[in-house]
């Protein structure tokens, strides 16, 4: 066995994810096997793969856990579409085999660094998906005064901005219009929502690059990194983003191109005649 101590990381809402990791578990007893259901990583054990069963929510969280630990992500679809995910549930007992045993590809995926500052209190964050700003529960606008390099792109007036990875371009930008970028880029994706500039497609930002927000807002915002780290944010808060020097590692047993072969699949998209 390629991995001996693995950490499930499981949908605490799907049964049948919970009953998936119970079998995996018995299943492969002879190994250290640990698992997460309630996305509670206080008290863990070290690990060298962490499995996440559910769908793409439940693998952000399991990627925040294995950045900790310097090893490799393994996804299981229990969701829905599951864009990062590997291997799809109903195959996972049978597949499982293949990944302990043999060499897979380790592919890497960028990651932004988020700083938040608050009160000259410097908060730091990655996010492999993307950074959400927008207005809180009140109906104001929120401006968000967005600087590349340290020169001002614009003053965006809406309902927020996303900065997103190349791997969250499959996310909530495309639901705004966005590209799909290729999962191998490290440049990141800056998306307003719902402006005046609304037909504006956004820019792609190198990966050199860094990025700062600031807030302009009568009302109280609020920041969503990767969906499940939440802050409220006031008028002068900044946010510095750029691409952070660590990566995420996920196991794949296709070639990178296998990636276009299944987008358009998951996507919906018809692809018609090809010769």
């Amino acid at each position: 066995m390629l991995y001996k101590k693995i950490c499930t990381v499981v949908n605490p809402e799907s049964s049948q994810a919970k009953d998936l990791s119970k079998i995996l578990a018995t299943k492969y007893s002879d190994l250290s096997w640990q698992i997460i259901e309630n996305f509670d990583f206080s008290d863990i054990n070290p690990m060298d793969l962490v499995i996440a069963i559910g769908g793409d929510g439940t693998l952000l969280r399991a990627v925040s856990l294995s950045l900790q630990y310097d090893v490799p992500v393994l996804g299981i679809n229990m969701g829905t579409v599951g864009f990062m995910t590997e291997i799809e549930g109903e195959n996972a007992i049978e597949e499982l085999d293949f990944y302990f045993n043999q060499k897979v590809r380790t592919e890497v995926r960028s990651l932004l660094e988020v700083e938040l500052n608050f009160d000259n209190k410097p908060k730091v964050y990655k996010a492999l998906n993307d950074i959400v700003i927008a207005r809180g529960s009140s109906v104001s606008m929120v401006e968000t005064i967005t600087e590349i390099d340290g020169i001002h792109l614009a003053t965006y007036r809406g309902d927020g901005i996303v900065v997103s990875t190349a791997t969250g371009s499959t996310g909530y930008s495309l639901a705004l219009g966005g590209p799909v970028i290729d999962p191998k880029s490290n440049d990141f994706y800056i998306k307003p929502i719902a402006t005046h500039m609304s037909q504006f497609g956004g820019v792609i930002v190198n990966s050199q690059s860094i990025c700062q927000i600031t807030i302009s807002s009568r009302k109280d915002a609020q920041i969503s990194i990767d969906g499940f780290i939440e802050h409220k944010i006031s008028d002068g808060d900044k946010i510095s983003l750029k691409i952070s020097e660590t990566n995420a590692k996920f196991l794949r047993k296709n070639p990178s191109n296998h990636y276009w072969s299944t987008i358009t699949e998951k996507l919906g998209i018809r692809k018609g005649k090809f010769q």
